[in-house]
């Protein structure tokens, strides 16, 4: 139920608003230059203060940043998706919807930085990095994979309240609210045309399910 009702406001921000962070977004020009060799990806965060999240006065998601695995050495590229809230004070409870382009290949979740406020004065951050995310040289966190041309739909990114301590989560829009979806975004960019979107959900054991 409470994805459901999350999944609701995202359809509507995705039809009447977008936030972009310091990277390509999908524009008509830019789709135009990178359509066949690069790729759309497709998502929404919610930036906002969650109110009594895990025991917690509130919490804030404050950054999220996915790097591009370089398999034939098995290290990071250093081609980095760093998503920055971009209002922490005045962030609605609404999954922000984000449409960028990227370079192909499969990207992991490297890090990111959760604001947690046990009372007004008592204020700190859950962060983590590259290597609390790595086992083994592998990525625990998640991972997501494009190849060239498409446009792909990753889930949504919110808070996770229920344990002891607030973690990243990925949420998705059911399979049977897609098409709606896909409308509501090709209302936006009618340049696209009749374009598949590909439902390629965010990969995690850690963090969605």
């Amino acid at each position: 139920m409470r994805i459901s009702k999350y999944l609701a406001m995202m359809i509507f921000i995705l039809s009447s608003s977008t936030v972009f962070a310091d990277f390509d977004k999908l524009t008509e020009k830019s789709y135009e230059a990178s359509r066949t060799d690069k790729a759309v990806v497709i998502f929404g965060v919610n930036w906002s203060r969650q109110w009594g999240c895990a025991g917690l006065d509130n919490a804030q998601l404050h950054s999220l940043t996915f790097s591009r695995i370089d398999f034939s050495s098995g290290n990071l590229s250093g081609e980095d998706v760093v998503l920055n809230n971009p209002a922490k004070l005045l962030a609605r409870n609404v999954s922000e919807s984000y449409a960028i382009i990227v370079e192909t290949g499969e990207y992991a979740l490297t890090g990111f930085d959760i604001k947690v406020a046990k009372s007004k004065s008592d204020v700190s951050h859950i962060k983590a990095k590259n290597k609390d995310l790595f086992e083994n040289g592998r990525p625990v966190g998640g991972t997501f994979k494009v190849n060239a041309g498409e446009i792909v739909y990753i889930g949504d990114f919110g808070l996770d309240c229920i344990g002891n301590k607030p973690i990243p989560w990925r949420y998705y829009i059911q399979k049977e609210d897609f098409e709606s979806y896909v409308t509501g975004f090709k209302e936006r960019y009618k340049f696209i045309g009749d374009k598949q979107i590909i439902y390629r959900l965010f990969q995690t054991d850690k963090f969605g399910q």
